[in-house]
């Protein structure tokens, strides 16, 4: 599902900012969202532990919409749609009917609302917000800075993003994030992936994400692989072989108890060869951390890239050739 976020004051729980918000949320944006099929949400309706403002500029730079509310003439909502302005991000504004906006903004895509019931029960700005967002979509996925077209929009040359240690990358709940990003594929390569099975949540995020028609692979090594044990270092407690068998098994149960029901996700176990490498491949992003036998894996770099740098062929090929090795064997417990 298509994802839109929506900057808005949010105000003290029970004050006036806050109920209009919430108004203009459940009783324009949502309808119209859920037309056009965007899951809308602000900042906070996020339930992902972290800095909120790295939330923020991440919903920002990567959903598919952003729709900004500006009555009340809050500076940070001000704030943010100059960063998704700058980035060239498709942007629908909001104002409250008689809110004076300034003359650089006035001229833009702007629904003028009320709350008064008749229009509302007739969907009148719910049908606005659907135009715009179609008329959009007709433009294609040209980027383009809406107050000097001759920049590069911010974010747009980003080639890559690395960190030293793959903890640093951010909590648990950026890997969920990741999930609820992909929309054609979700590929995911590792020794066990046993941290994955420990996600609060996962289990009915795979189940969706499948049955919203995302392929989904899981591929982990085979408990008898001749190469598990070299590439292991017994000096790391992780590294124990025990311990990662143990993990292989309980990680095969819990895909096998998602597809109880029905062949919703795919899962083979590496036989033979030896992956250098966990691998994460969307339809937006790769997400790699090679093996390092020095240090476990959560502490060893992590490779953060889009789709169209070159390196992600290189990988996704990669994943090819290993989940081809391990095409022959049916995985059972």
């Amino acid at each position: 599902m298509k994802r839109c976020f929506v900057i808005s004051p949010i105000g003290q729980e029970e004050s006036e900012i806050r109920e209009h918000a919430d108004d203009v949320m459940d009783f324009i944006i949502k309808p119209a969202m859920k037309e056009l099929g965007y899951e809308a949400y602000r900042s906070d309706h996020s339930h992902a532990v972290g800095k909120i403002s790295d939330q923020m500029f991440k919903s920002i730079l990567d959903d598919d919409l952003c729709i900004a509310l500006l009555t009340f003439q809050n500076p940070n909502v001000y704030y943010e749609l100059a960063v998704a302005q700058s980035a060239a991000r498709p942007v629908i504004i909001l104002a409250l009917k008689g809110t004076n906006l300034p003359f650089d903004i006035k001229d833009m895509r702007v629904v003028y609302y009320d709350l008064k019931p008749r229009p509302l029960a007739e969907g009148v700005y719910k049908q606005e917000i659907i135009e715009k967002v179609r008329f959009l979509e007709s433009e294609g996925s040209d980027r383009v800075v809406p107050f000097a077209p001759e920049l590069s929009p911010l974010s747009a040359s980003q080639q890559y993003s690395t960190f030293a240690h793959a903890e640093d990358y951010g909590s648990s709940d950026i890997w969920l994030e990741i999930l609820k990003e992909s929309k054609a594929k979700f590929d995911l390569l590792g020794i066990s992936l046993g941290r994955w099975t420990k996600l609060i949540g996962v289990s009915d995020l795979f189940k969706q994400k499948a049955a919203e028609g995302c392929r989904i692979r899981i591929l982990i090594m085979d408990a008898e692989n001749p190469t598990l044990e070299l590439i292991l270092n017994e000096k790391d407690h992780k590294g124990n072989i025990g311990y990662t068998k143990q993990a292989i098994m309980e990680v095969t149960e819990f895909f096998n108890s998602i597809n109880a029901q029905e062949e919703l996700i795919q899962i083979r176990h590496i036989q033979k060869t030896c992956p250098h490498q966990t691998m994460l491949l969307n339809d937006i992003r790769a997400v790699i951390i090679p093996y390092l036998y020095s240090n476990a894996t959560f502490v060893s770099p992590l490779f953060d890239f889009p789709r169209n740098n070159a390196l992600y062929p290189v990988f996704e090929s990669e994943y090819e050739s290993l989940w081809e090795e391990a095409s022959q064997k049916k995985i059972s417990m």
